[in-house]
């Protein structure tokens, strides 16, 4: 009976998500080339083609059946370490989030570590990106989720694309919105939902004014599901008391931000780290489409 190392099934299932050799391999820290060469190894080690002979990243039929028992493997292996690591690490992990995304990810998160029976404690912060991955740098983090406008920050464990879009009340009439000033509701400074927002109305030469902030997605919900103003969320995190806005209100065209997991550097605690962030990148590219790709 034949073994198949988890580091090629790693690999092979990094591939189909990012789409893309060049991204699994700087994801995984390996050049592309090393990276084929596991594709090559693996495809021999289980004597079937997992790749269409057209090329690329398209994965054939046994391709999807062993990306399948690949993500069951490493899901038990990414347990085990991190229900073997937390004892170490005294069982306490301490992670940095976004606000929105800790409002619609860590429910979900949780109960699935509670459900498997994980055995840790958290710290969670929830602030803008560029404070969190400064604290990465200062020591007071061992994973951050965080956006970056133009591309990965140093050292991203996993990164993706979020597409952004307007969002209004679900039952407020868009058409009765003046085009100027146009109300916007947003987070504080630093924010790159504020940032992309802003920069895009000024492009357009579009007149606005903020008349609410606040820190907390609560806080915007209940502005913008009022009909105080509108603002800009990520398109698969909006709540559901909001609604997304369509183009055809002459809204400004926005750019994508890019969402990165980072893990610290610390050796004696960088294996449940891993461990954990392991999870949380496969929840992410569950429930997302467009991870970042060539």
């Amino acid at each position: 009976m034949r073994s198949i190392p988890t580091d090629l099934l790693r690999a092979f299932v990094t591939i189909v998500d990012l789409r893309s050799y060049t991204r699994a391999g700087e994801q995984l820290g390996r050049t592309q080339p090393a990276i084929s060469l596991q594709m090559k190894k693996l495809q021999e080690l289980l004597g079937v083609s997992l790749f269409t002979k057209e090329g690329g990243v398209q994965i054939t039929e046994r391709g999807e059946l062993v990306a399948g028992y690949a993500r069951q493997i490493l899901a038990l292996n990414d347990e085990m370490m991190l229900k073997l690591s937390s004892r170490d690490s005294k069982g306490k992990l301490r992670l940095g989030i976004p606000n929105d995304y800790a409002d619609h990810f860590l429910p979900k998160l949780m109960s699935t570590l509670a459900r498997d029976g994980v055995e840790m404690t958290f710290d969670v912060v929830c602030d803008i990106s560029h404070n969190l991955l400064d604290g990465l740098r200062r020591g007071l983090f061992d994973i951050v989720v965080a956006m970056t406008p133009d591309g990965p920050s140093e050292g991203a464990f996993m990164t993706w694309k979020e597409p952004l879009t307007w969002v209004g009340a679900k039952d407020f009439p868009f058409e009765t919105i003046p085009r100027n000033p146009l109300r916007i509701v947003c987070y504080p400074e630093g924010c790159l939902y504020r940032r992309n927002m802003l920069t895009a109305l000024q492009r357009d030469g579009r007149n606005f004014e903020i008349v609410y902030t606040s820190p907390s997605l609560s806080g915007l919900e209940a502005a913008v599901g009022a009909g105080f103003g509108v603002t800009v969320l990520a398109r698969r995190i909006i709540p559901s008391a909001l609604r997304t806005i369509e183009s055809a209100r002459d809204f400004p065209r926005l750019a994508d931000v890019v969402v990165g997991i980072y893990v610290a550097p610390d050796r004696k605690r960088s294996a449940v780290a891993q461990s954990f962030a392991a999870r949380f990148a496969d929840m992410f590219v569950a429930g997302h489409v467009d991870p970042m790709a060539e």
